[in-house]
């Protein structure tokens, strides 16, 4: 994203939240771009799919501070293999630089047990839900 579009697009955000009383919540930084991600609900767990290809897993923080997930890293730019001269770039898609994703968590996400590991490019992520209790 080009520093003008971020700047007009942090400008808004600062509008959204004067106009909510700065209750608004915002999925990154804004001066990072958001992975794409999945959300999944099962009976004993939520799942969180990161896409993160090309990066290294050590590379990768997750951690959950205040019912909020966070991603967060950095992803070098694609180089070309084996390029011994200039290269001309004619299409760029593929987002590097600084992430911070952030993703609110359900009051029923055991904390202590959240865990994470990389896989085929996406990162996996597990936040185990307490035990339902039944009323009986």
């Amino acid at each position: 994203m080009d520093d003008a579009f971020r700047k007009m697009a942090d400008q808004f955000g600062s509008m959204i939240d004067d106009m909510l009383g700065g209750k608004s919540f915002r999925s990154s930084a804004p001066d990072s771009w958001d992975p794409a991600l999945n959300v999944y609900e099962l009976d004993d767990r939520y799942v969180v799919c990161v896409e993160l290809a090309g990066m290294d897993c050590e590379k990768i923080d997750v951690y959950v501070e205040e019912r909020v997930l966070h991603i967060r890293g950095a992803r070098a730019k694609p180089a070309v293999p084996d390029a011994s001269g200039p290269v001309s770039v004619h299409l760029m898609e593929i987002d590097s630089g600084r992430f911070h994703r952030k993703v609110p968590i359900a009051s029923d996400v055991r904390v202590a047990g959240v865990h994470a590991v990389y896989r085929k490019g996406y990162v996996w992520i597990d936040l185990p839900r307490e035990p339902k209790i039944s009323a009986g």
